[in-house]
């Protein structure tokens, strides 16, 4: 007998992403809606569900395009783990340096300031839990389209 793996192990199969958030906890799962809703909510944001590897497997991606259409830096990824849900926000080292790290919640600090670097980006990983951090983290993600969207005004 062969073990049946869970939709967001299935790299053969795409599944939904209501598929990919049934099995998260229900409280996380609350958060998980809130964020995927938030970042929707920003003007040129585009999600799609991308295969991401034997780490991240099934993932949302939040793009974000310009009033031209094309496509500006990816705003951040939501890795819908089961057991762990993940949100990632790639930052580039000018990104960081714009933001007014003493004025963010130490929740958004921390992360950032211990983040992973890697061909030049941080990646700034949470593991959200509660409705209070979705606050913080949707504040960075603000932040991080505003930069994104005036960059490609300057470059227009």
């Amino acid at each position: 007998m062969y073990e049946v793996c869970s939709p967001w192990e299935d790299r053969w199969s795409q599944p939904q992403v209501k598929q990919l958030l049934d099995p998260i906890e229900e409280q996380r799962r609350k958060v998980v809606d809130i964020l995927i809703k938030k970042i929707n909510a920003y003007p040129g944001v585009h999600q799609t569900l991308i295969w991401h590897g034997s780490a991240w497997k099934w993932t949302l991606q939040f793009s974000l395009y310009g009033t031209d259409g094309k496509l500006i830096d990816t705003l951040a990824y939501l890795v819908p783990n089961p057991e762990t849900p993940v949100l990632c926000i790639p930052l580039k080292p000018a990104t960081v340096e714009k933001l007014p790290l003493k004025r963010l919640n130490r929740y958004i600090r921390d992360a950032i300031r211990v983040s992973k670097r890697a061909v030049d980006i941080h990646w700034a990983v949470w593991t959200p839990s509660a409705v209070t951090e979705t606050e913080h983290l949707m504040d960075l993600i603000k932040r991080r389209h505003k930069i994104l969207m005036a960059q490609q005004a300057g470059n227009a």
